[in-house]
C-alpha cells in the first residue's frame, strides 16, 4: 500500500488486528496495550461519513514492543515508513 491510495475503513481495521496479532506474539495474551484512534482515522473506524485517510494518528498506551510490532507488521505488509503515527506512553520497557 502506498501513502497516494490512503486507508480506507476495511484496511485499517485489517492493520489493527495485524498488529494485535503481532503485539500478543512478542508480548503474549496478558501484556496490556491501549490504542486510541484520533483524528481521521477515529472518524473514519466509527462513522460513515468519511471514505478514507492518509494517515493514522493514535494515542498508544504499552509496552515498548508495540513500537517492534508497528515496524514488523509494516515491513511485512508493504506499508511505509510512519503508516502509524503514534504518541507513546510506555507501560514498561
Amino acid at each position: 500500500m502506498s501513502v497516494e491510495k490512503g486507508f480506507t475503513k476495511e484496511n485499517l481495521d485489517y492493520y489493527l488486528k495485524e498488529l494485535a496479532k503481532e503485539f500478543r506474539k512478542r508480548n503474549g495474551k496478558n501484556t496490556p496495550a491501549e490504542i486510541v484512534l484520533v483524528g481521521g482515522a477515529a472518524i473514519l473506524a466509527n462513522y460513515g461519513f468519511r471514505e478514507m485517510t492518509y494517515d493514522i494518528d493514535a494515542v498508544i498506551t504499552a509496552s515498548s514492543a508495540m513500537k517492534e510490532a508497528i515496524h514488523a507488521v509494516g515491513d511485512r505488509l508493504g506499508l511505509p515508513n510512519g503508516w502509524l503515527n503514534a504518541d507513546f506512553k510506555n507501560t514498561s520497557s
